[in-house]
């Protein structure tokens, strides 16, 4: 019966412990710019999170500039017709798109790229076919946000912020 009450109470202990590390808004303590907080406890918070799938902006640290030949689905189709090819994923799909970086510095990434479709309708033999949609992907990815603290409004606290990425496009089938 005593060994019974201590598992209980080790259960509870980890329990309460599990619920705050994976609470989805948890403050850290407030930090200044010149703590350089907001990367340490980046840094702290994915290992305690077992989060090893950086976003792109971590694979690419020195995000290029987005040039892209085609703006549009028209231009996409106009570089098709000319016989320009491209081996990037983003222009063989029949849901074509392109990147574009989005920027936000009290977000940690503060950089990271994400999908604009080009088309409504799909490319199908080199032509648009509306019959079908273009629909953008999205993946969930977990950032920080940067949080006034109210006792001392010239630093920040931390908190956790799930956000819907586009990380590509694909051909659907309208919804009925």
């Amino acid at each position: 019966m005593p060994h019974q009450k201590w598992t209980l109470l080790l259960c509870g202990l980890i329990f309460s412990f599990v619920l705050e590390n994976l609470g989805e808004r948890r403050h850290q303590p407030c930090f200044n710019d010149n703590d350089h907080g907001f990367i340490k406890v980046h840094q702290k918070m994915l290992r305690a999170l077992h989060a090893h799938r950086p976003l792109h902006a971590h694979r690419h640290p020195h995000l290029r500039p987005v040039n892209h030949a085609a703006n549009t689905c028209k231009d996409f189709l106009s570089g098709l017709s000319a016989g320009r090819s491209s081996q990037e994923l983003s222009h063989r799909s029949l849901a074509p798109w392109r990147t574009r970086t989005v920027e936000n510095h009290d977000m940690y990434p503060s950089r990271y790229e994400e999908a604009e479709c080009l088309c409504d309708g799909c490319i199908i033999n080199g032509v648009e076919n509306n019959s079908y949609n273009s629909v953008p992907v999205e993946q969930t990815f977990l950032f920080l946000r940067k949080v006034k603290c109210p006792s001392d409004p010239s630093k920040y606290s931390i908190e956790y912020e799930k956000v819907n990425v586009r990380v590509a496009c694909t051909c659907a089938v309208p919804r009925s």
